[in-house]
């Protein structure tokens, strides 16, 4: 179990270095704990980095949730990628802070190609055996996946389910013989992982040696045209998909697209697909945030008809209970050592939390919805009754940060948080958040028993950009990043500054020593 700690809520897309292209990368998570550590931060708790396909931005609607995306893929010393190559594709990205994804993977691909090209071309021994290794100890997803990303740039990336028949239902003559006249492009996108897998190795052991803590995101569930679906078609009901039930801000409910897991097929093959997704983040973070919880005990679906209502699958409270359980227990069995948070927002019975509890899985308290709902005036519940396995927090990538959180709730709204956190005389609720109030409050709240607390950066140095806004599609969702480079951020003053009293509040708490 991970020791008391405080830790930042970050995308790896988000981190700014003056060496990225467009996006943040692998190799920056090395400057990322340097920085967190000298604020008393342990834990980088990142978002899922599964690969996405050329118009996916969202990292929970995944091409593959077992691939690295190769955009995240540092080019500081790759074969081949010499300093004038590299110079040009900085230039055709440019300097700006929101980069378009389409010229990201078209600098990074043709350089990470290039590298392929020279490592076939060098022939070293040495790296000749890595990669044969990592490729024979990752066949059990990346055979499939290697392929299917090959077949996508030979369909031009349309749908798997409007490929050529004895393709897409997995023919295995027709696969032998794309493996064969594939075999190019399917080694190339073995090598990309390969690659991307040996630099997280390296971040592991630098956060390691650091005394720090990688944590990842288990996504509920891959997307429709992916990898695992395509590979696993029996597994997942293909004529419904996932979303969540109806509440007061969507009377209908949501759609999200995802397929609907079949779960009475996932049982019979023993879940080996989430025990495969569990064992590979076991080797690549030190906690896992469990996307979505309540959908591995009763998943919310639609049929193709808009008019037709969602339902819950399995129907019955027992049969829910029994397989949330019976889910949670065998991605607990692959985790080994690595930690689990549940993410357990939004709609969410009491004995799902209760469940959760009995497995010895923390659930998430964000302050701002922590409240007596069933109290008259529904009064903001202090931090310090929150339990010691729970993960506390001032949001999530789809909550708006702090700031703008306080500039929408009115004065009496205002008055009932800082009553419940008995922040009187500290925090003025008649005025916007400044620095020494926003201080008070994660005083506050990393003073709670929570045995974790994870704060979005945002809401650390009080900036206002939203990562996400659930139920809207913009080409600013999932692009937010720091608005400065960790560089400049260790030269500036006012961030230096805050970063200095974060720390004390950490060593304070006791989350830090």
């Amino acid at each position: 179990m991970l020791p008391r700690s405080a830790g930042i809520l970050i995308p790896l897309f988000s981190i700014r270095t003056r060496d990225n292209l467009g996006r943040g990368e692998i190799l920056d998570l090395a400057p990322m704990i340097d920085f967190a550590l000298s604020m008393g931060h342990r834990v980088i708790q990142l978002l899922p980095l599964d690969e996405t396909g050329p118009d996916d931005l969202s990292p929970y609607s995944a091409m593959s949730v077992m691939a690295i995306d190769p955009t995240y893929i540092s080019m500081s010393g790759l074969p081949g990628v010499g300093r004038v190559v590299l110079s040009r594709a900085r230039d055709a990205v440019g300097k700006a802070r929101f980069v378009s994804r389409a010229i990201i993977r078209r600098e990074k691909f043709a350089l990470l190609e290039r590298a392929y090209r020279a490592t076939r071309a060098r022939g070293g021994r040495d790296e000749g055996a890595q990669l044969d290794a990592f490729i024979e100890a990752n066949a059990y997803w990346l055979n499939d996946y290697a392929l299917f990303r090959a077949l996508k740039d030979r369909f031009n990336w349309t749908s798997w389910d409007t490929w050529p028949a004895e393709i897409a239902r997995r023919d295995a003559a027709a696969l032998e013989l794309a493996r064969r006249e594939l075999a190019d492009a399917i080694e190339m996108y073995g090598y990309w992982q390969f690659i991307a897998h040996r630099q997280w190795s390296e971040m592991r052991a630098y956060a390691s040696s650091h005394g720090a803590f990688v944590g990842g995101d288990l996504a509920f569930s891959p997307c429709r045209d992916s990898a695992e679906v395509w590979a696993n078609q029996d597994e997942f009901d293909l004529s419904r998909t996932v979303g969540a039930p109806p509440d007061g801000f969507n009377p209908k409910g949501q759609r999200w697209g995802l397929p609907l897991p079949n779960w009475n097929a996932m049982r019979a093959h023993g879940f080996n697909v989430l025990r495969a997704r569990a064992r590979h983040a076991s080797a690549l973070y030190d906690l896992l945030r469990i996307d979505h919880v309540v959908g591995l005990y009763r998943t919310f679906n639609f049929g193709a008809d808009l008019a037709e209502p969602g339902t819950f699958t399995p129907a019955n409270e027992d049969e829910e209970l029994r397989q949330g359980e019976e889910v949670i227990g065998a991605i607990k069995h692959e985790a080994g050592a690595m930690n689990l948070i549940a993410e357990d927002l939004g709609t969410v019975p009491p004995w799902v939390r209760a469940s959760l509890t009995r497995l010895g899985v923390p659930g998430y308290k964000v302050m701002q919805w922590e409240r007596d709902w069933g109290q008259p005036g529904e009064p903001f519940l202090s931090p310090a009754t929150y339990p010691e396995l729970s993960l506390a927090t001032t949001g999530t990538h789809d909550t708006e940060p702090l700031t703008l959180w306080w500039r929408e709730q009115t004065i009496a709204e205002r008055e009932k948080f800082v009553r419940g956190l008995g922040l009187e005389g500290r925090v003025n609720p008649r005025r916007m958040l400044e620095q020494s109030a926003r201080d008070a409050i994660l005083s506050v709240l990393y003073a709670a028993p929570s045995r974790l607390v994870i704060v979005p950066i945002q809401d650390l140095f009080g900036w206002s950009a939203q990562i996400n806004r659930p139920g809207t599609i913009s080409a600013w969702n999932w692009t937010y990043r720091i608005p400065l480079t960790l560089e400049r951020m260790r030269r500036s003053r006012a961030i230096q500054s805050e970063v200095a009293r974060l720390r004390e509040i950490a060593l304070r708490s006791g989350r830090f020593t």
